[in-house]
């Protein structure tokens, strides 16, 4: 049973490697020229940075957002109101016993 797998695993390592060479293609030099690559390079550069100085404008107006009170806040600041009020009652309720 061992030697079934062995010869499948040799077989179909064997056609792998028959296949690879003629599937990668050879390098060529690029046929640009060097001012064409930089300009490529400079005009990608220049998108890279739009896009960059967008996320930054974004993140910024994220953390305004999360600098303002929500409504969670609001309700817990007027609960803590509440409860000083209360706890000021119930201990001049207490004196006046």
């Amino acid at each position: 049973m061992k030697i079934i797998h062995k010869v499948i695993v040799v077989i179909v390592l064997g056609l792998f490697l028959a296949g690879l060479p003629s599937s990668l293609p050879a390098q060529t030099p690029p046929k640009e020229s060097p001012k064409e690559i930089v300009a490529l390079l400079k005009e990608q550069s220049n998108k890279l940075s739009n896009d960059l100085r967008r996320i930054h404008r974004e993140i910024a107006a994220l953390r305004v957002d999360l600098d303002k009170p929500g409504i969670k806040d609001v309700f817990g600041g007027i609960g803590y109101i509440f409860g000083l009020f209360g706890v000021a009652a119930f201990v001049a309720s207490r004196r006046k016993e």
